[in-house]
């Protein structure tokens, strides 16, 4: 099968981000090929540290078959897949070989979907829109994505991806400087948001985190009420302190055990689409 979006023109330009790569909004125009020492500190292997069936996804995509790519633009101090988030040398090398055995594996055991997960899959665009373009059996795409990626990036993925889940992390720019180690979070966020609600399916995500019902949740209800109002809204409850949250006092902690009901009644109250 030949997918329409696989045309050479696209997987050139997207492999040229290797040698200049502005995928995400550091914008930091590394070349990958030759240094380690950007952001993300990908190279130009893209990296499978897991891939499983899996059932505690939004219930429209379950089971859903999730490829964890190691590397990621942002730095969370909660990120519950730590060290093989960060570190883009963890797992095996995404080959067309292991991903064609892989997909028909997780076919043959009731996969809905493929869904791309990391650390961040836009920092490997090229080596994943490579693989899907010679995927005979290729199933329905899921990006799960931290959104942070630029214009350019959302070009590349247009027509090859099904369904967007969004993570919107934080309401505010301090507490994304904070605790995840970039800049302009809400600009970016939100314009690649309006930008993709446009073009396909789009989910929007939001972790509960303790201690951040008005600074980070109370504003997202609000912009999303205000831009999105249709876009399904998934609210995780399912918080508990890891990688590096447990030096954080306000973090080292589970959620208050009604912090979901809570969360969920804004949402209504705000008439959002509310998913599970």
């Amino acid at each position: 099968m030949v997918h329409a979006w696989a045309n050479p023109a696209r997987l050139t330009l997207a492999q040229s981000h290797y040698s200049d790569c502005t995928l995400c909004e550091h914008q930091c125009h590394a070349n990958r090929h030759t240094s380690t020492s950007h952001p993300c500190k990908a190279g130009v292997i893209p990296r499978v540290f897991r891939h499983r069936i899996e059932y505690g996804e939004e219930s429209e995509l379950i089971p859903s078959h999730l490829f964890y790519l190691s590397g990621c633009d942002l730095r969370c101090v909660f990120c519950i897949a730590g060290i093989n988030a960060f570190d883009p040398q963890r797992g095996r090398e995404l080959t067309g070989e292991f991903f064609n055995e892989a997909v028909n594996w997780g076919i043959e055991r009731g996969a809905r979907n493929i869904q791309w997960v990391g650390g961040e899959p836009t920092i490997h665009i090229p080596g994943i829109l490579n693989v899907m373009s010679k995927c005979p059996n290729l199933p329905p795409v899921v990006w799960k994505s931290d959104f942070y990626f630029t214009p350019e990036a959302l070009d590349l993925l247009d027509g090859a991806v099904d369904t967007y889940v969004a993570d919107f992390k934080f309401g505010n720019d301090d507490c994304a400087r904070k605790l995840a180690g970039i800049d302009r979070y809400v600009e970016v966020i939100t314009r690649n948001l309006r930008q993709t609600s446009s073009r396909a399916r789009l989910i929007v995500r939001h972790l509960l985190l303790p201690g951040h019902e008005e600074c980070c949740y109370g504003p997202i209800v609000k912009w999303m009420a205000e831009n999105l109002p249709q876009t399904p809204f998934s609210i995780r409850d399912g918080y508990l302190p890891s990688w590096r949250a447990r030096s954080l006092p306000q973090l080292n902690r589970p959620l208050e055990i009604d912090a979901g009901p809570r969360a969920r009644q804004m949402a209504q109250e705000a008439n959002l689409e509310l998913i599970t």
